[in-house]
């Protein structure tokens, strides 16, 4: 990956973390979610559907509907055209959320994200490994529920990486402590 690819990968995951003020209002948390996720476009040509891992830390500000979220992610798919062989897509992404909470006391939380991130796809292939690093960007959505000293949520997010011509969609199930 190029320097410049990789300043503005760092530049803009540093920024998005920077835009959560830090005052003693501000809370820590931490998700963990796994599920399906979808091959798209061409990467979805050649991928059946695979699995989803996320892992990440959410910086929340009190009484306000932003916060940010930086994750790790990784995903798996086999080859729609050889057994023996799958692929890999996942990465590091720095992430806004915004809370459409209906009132203060809603049992369900709407909530959009969208961030970008560096991101590492492999193709095994009979031609041998396929691997690219890139910049890309995530968009989507989802609900969260409170549960007795924690949250779960459901999510869906549309994951592109131009450089790497792939594309996925994870469907997630996910904890928040």
């Amino acid at each position: 990956m190029h320097l410049t690819t990789r300043s503005v990968a760092l530049a803009s995951m540093v920024a998005a973390l920077a835009a959560v003020p830090q005052v003693h209002a501000q809370s820590v948390n931490y998700n963990i979610a796994a599920g399906l996720s979808l091959a798209n476009g061409d990467f979805g040509d050649r991928n059946d559907a695979g699995y989803a891992l996320i892992v990440g830390l959410g910086f929340t500000q009190r009484a306000s509907p932003f916060s940010a979220r930086a994750e790790g992610i990784y995903t798996e798919y086999n080859s729609k055209f050889r057994d023996s062989d799958n692929s890999h897509a996942g990465g590091i992404t720095a992430n806004a959320v915004y809370d459409f909470k209906s009132s203060p006391n809603a049992p369900i939380t709407l909530y959009g994200i969208g961030g970008v991130g560096v991101y590492s796809v492999k193709e095994e292939s009979v031609f041998g490994n396929d691997s690219e690093t890139g910049v890309g960007w995530n968009l989507g959505g989802g609900f969260r529920f409170p549960l007795t000293g924690f949250s779960a949520y459901v999510e869906v997010r549309y994951h592109s990486v131009s450089s790497a011509n792939a594309s996925f969609t994870p469907i997630v199930f996910g904890l928040r402590f």
